[in-house]
């Protein structure tokens, strides 16, 4: 190779380096140029993005439906336009299916739609349909759902048209019925009349024939009566001397009974009750006694007896307060009967006293040679519960009939002895608690009998001269009175 001369190599090294320069200055200018560009173009791409994300977002042109919307402006009918334009086409469709072609702004549809939804609402309410109600969650499911309810109620008019048809039928055969009765009515009303009409003409014939025969009944009937008159005047004259022979009956039957009360006082009566039945023969062990009434004396197991003293004997009738009752010394039970005697325990013995051999044994029943007659009256309380019963009272019939005696239901001269239960008690009621009150009114008016019945009783019984004993002291008089409360 040639040697380059130094002149030369010189002047080509100085205009590589003003290439260089050159070049360096153009390329400066065009970056600083392109950058000026660039940042032009940044700012420009910054302004339209955010200015489209207020139209549509980066992640939300992944959704299905901005797919569904691109294929829909790929749709030939629809070339050239903006999908804006599709949406707002969308939406005035959807509102003029909501209001009508003539509708309200697509902006006004829904708040329309809740109006006619409230409108719905209250026509229904105001017709009175409580089963259907139109909410504002979906047209679609609204519409159907009224749809149903129309076709429920075509069905309830049809089924109510169907009744009021065969009501309609009913109530024209009911007519017919009725219009048929009413005819036959109205015949037999004729035939009735006709009827009545004869019976009127035969009637006046009738009267006019016996209009004759009842002027001649009166005048047998006034003879009659003038004769049974003068009948009747005898008879009372007859009655009137009948009556005063009954008085002086009644009178004379009044001395004979007082006449036959004096044999009997001193018969039956006060002798009688003070006459003892026997006497303590023996004393045993454990309460035990014994006495001279045996076999073939009329004396049973389980029949009781008053014990009293010797010396002082049997009480008096005539004390009829009950501080002064008949007690004796014990009240004994037989338990055993043997010739000649009878073993009797002691079942009721007074505080302080003691039973002897002799002291006296009485039962007003009990009678080896009578048999004494007793009307028993009135309800019984012998075991001293404070409630007076009928069952109480048969239970002392059943004591005299067991012992000797005899119970009767007539109270007359006869009866030796009148046995009181328990005085009825007229409850004192003022007559204002009793005027609205029937059931107390009857008790006591029940009650007020009850007392009336006792006290004529117990008259009749101090007219008839006959002992009077109440509960307490005939159960004395026969010892039962403890054993009674067992």
């Amino acid at each position: 190779m040639a040697a380059v001369s130094q002149p030369g190599s010189r002047a080509g090294l100085i205009t590589a380096l003003v290439i260089f320069v050159v070049l360096f200055l153009v390329a400066t200018v065009l970056f600083f140029t392109s950058n000026a560009d660039n940042k032009v173009n940044e700012k420009r791409v910054s302004d339209l993005q955010a200015k489209y994300n207020q139209v549509i977002k980066q992640s939300e042109m992944t959704d299905p439906d901005y797919q569904a919307l691109q294929d829909i402006q790929k749709d030939p009918t629809n070339r050239g336009r903006s999908m804006f334009d599709i949406l707002k086409t969308q939406r005035d469709d959807l509102a003029k299916r909501i209001s009508g072609p003539n509708g309200a702004r697509a902006a006004d549809a829904l708040k329309q739609a809740d109006d006619i939804y409230t409108v719905v609402n209250k026509g229904l309410a105001d017709e009175g349909v409580s089963d259907v109600t139109i909410a504002s969650d979906g047209l679609t499911n609204q519409m159907v759902t009224l749809r149903n309810a129309i076709i429920q109620k075509q069905k309830q008019v049809k089924e109510q048209e169907a009744k009021a048809l065969a009501c309609a039928d009913d109530l024209k055969k009911q007519i017919a019925l009725y219009q048929k009765a009413v005819d036959t009515h109205r015949a037999n009303l004729e035939t009735a009349q006709t009827d009545t009409r004869t019976k009127e003409e035969e009637t006046t014939k009738y009267r006019a024939g016996k209009d004759e025969q009842v002027a001649g009944l009166q005048k047998d009937l006034s003879d009659t009566v003038e004769k049974d008159r003068k009948a009747l005047e005898d008879l009372n004259t007859q009655l009137t001397a009948r009556t005063q022979e009954i008085d002086k009956l009644k009178k004379d039957l009044e001395i004979a009974y007082g006449a036959m009360a004096r044999f009997k006082v001193g018969g039956t009566g006060e002798a009688a009750i003070r006459r003892a039945d026997g006497t303590i023969s023996q004393l045993g062990k454990n309460s035990v006694v014994y006495i001279n009434r045996g076999l073939g004396q009329q004396i049973s197991p389980g029949m009781t007896f008053e014990v009293y003293d010797k010396n002082e004997g049997i009480p008096r009738l005539q004390a009829t307060n009950e501080e002064t009752l008949p007690a004796g010394k014990a009240s004994i039970e037989v338990t055993r009967v043997s010739p000649g005697s009878s073993e009797a325990r002691i079942i009721k013995q007074s505080p302080g006293s003691q039973v002897f051999v002799g002291d006296l044994i009485a039962n007003l029943v009990y009678d080896p040679n009578v048999k004494f007659r007793f009307k028993v009256f009135g309800d019984f309380d012998i075991d001293q519960d404070g409630k007076a019963t009928p069952q109480e009272t048969e239970v002392v019939k059943r004591l005299i009939a067991q012992w000797g005696g005899i119970v009767t239901d007539d109270l007359n001269i006869d009866t030796d002895f009148l046995i009181m239960g328990k005085e009825p008690v007229v409850p004192a009621i003022p007559p204002e608690q009793l005027k609205d009150d029937h059931i107390r009114e009857f008790e006591q008016a029940k009650a007020a009998e009850a007392r009336k019945q006792y006290d004529e009783v117990k008259n009749k019984a101090l007219e008839l001269h006959t002992p009077v004993l109440n509960q307490n002291r005939f159960l004395y008089f026969i010892g039962f009175f403890d054993q009674a409360r067992k």
